[in-house]
């Protein structure tokens, strides 16, 4: 999709390059320069196409235009009216995704997933861009999904989830009584290898951390706060079996779906900064159908789970 950005050049910018002010006063990059630079109209002062070596001036209107490279276009779902949005603006689009959902097409889902969705949603809009989902959930999870408009909101996201400006914190429906109310686990985790699809703690593998707070401890149930310091592949559901306390309604690490419940783990609140405005954005989203909790609403969630953005 294409996107026009720009500033006005204040006395500070007097006599500076072109250049210069699109990485310093706009963040872009090299390639995102070099780019708009062989696009019509790509970087223009005052209306007029300018070359990145001019000066200006103070009170110059610089606007630069993001024109996404060839990518291919996701296939469209036959339906997105079951796309819960959490929030949207032209840059970014953040839906709360149902346990039992595909994130993005793969091998045995190719027009059924939360990508599909969002794909027909855009493309009723009229914005027939590529879907970038900035981090992934697994099947079985639920929560909150990521997905930037255009190539440099995807960077700028991703670049935010490295350096920690982007927080996720997850719920989870955990097995058993905790003694420890909270703490934090560390331990290395690898592919099984005798196990497609599944992980295990070794200490040949990735270091993985998870911090955890008890939120309400049930007779055989508790509900936990865990936040990632790492994003290891199912790195919640791993460390928690490996303490003793499986998810409930976990199949592979658990004892598996014997109520007919679903998975016990919901991406519940995500905070990132607008990619290009810099302004803070924090999302709650509703944990539908918890096992042995049901339905925790988004006020509750961004109740118990305030104290864990102090840590």
């Amino acid at each position: 999709m294409r996107r026009v950005i720009g500033f006005t050049a204040e006395r500070q910018d007097d006599q500076s390059s072109l250049e210069t002010l699109l990485r310093k006063r706009m963040g872009l990059t090299r390639a995102q320069i070099r780019r708009a630079k062989f696009t019509e109209n790509g970087i223009t002062v005052n209306g007029r196409r300018h070359r990145v070596t001019d000066m200006v001036q103070a009170g110059d209107l610089i606007q630069v235009l993001l024109e996404d490279v060839t990518v291919p276009r996701t296939e469209t779902a036959e339906s997105w009216e079951d796309l819960r949005i959490l929030y949207e603006d032209e840059d970014v689009l953040a839906v709360c995704k149902p346990s039992g959902l595909t994130c993005h097409p793969a091998h045995g889902h190719f027009r059924d997933t939360l990508a599909n969705q969002t794909a027909a949603y855009l493309a009723a809009k009229g914005e027939n861009c590529a879907v970038r989902e900035v981090g992934r959930l697994d099947r079985d999870t639920s929560g909150i999904v990521v997905t930037a408009k255009n190539q440099t909101s995807a960077a700028r996201l991703a670049a935010q989830r490295e350096d920690g400006r982007m927080r996720k914190l997850y719920l989870a429906a955990a097995e058993g009584v905790f003694g420890e109310k909270q703490g934090c686990i560390r331990m290395p985790i690898t592919p099984d290898e005798n196990e497609l699809n599944k992980m295990t703690v070794q200490n040949k593998g990735k270091m993985a951390v998870t911090h955890y707070r008890v939120i309400d401890q049930k007779e055989e149930a508790a509900l936990v706060c865990c936040r990632l310091e790492t994003g290891r592949t199912h790195q919640i559901r791993v460390h928690m079996a490996a303490m003793g306390h499986p998810l409930l309604g976990d199949t592979i690490y658990g004892k598996g779906n014997l109520t007919g419940s679903r998975l016990g783990l919901h991406a519940a609140v995500l905070q990132f900064v607008q990619p290009f405005t810099g302004k803070q954005i924090c999302l709650a989203a509703e944990f539908t159908d918890a096992p042995a909790f049901g339905t925790i609403d988004t006020e509750t969630i961004r109740r118990i789970l305030a104290p864990d953005w102090e840590r």
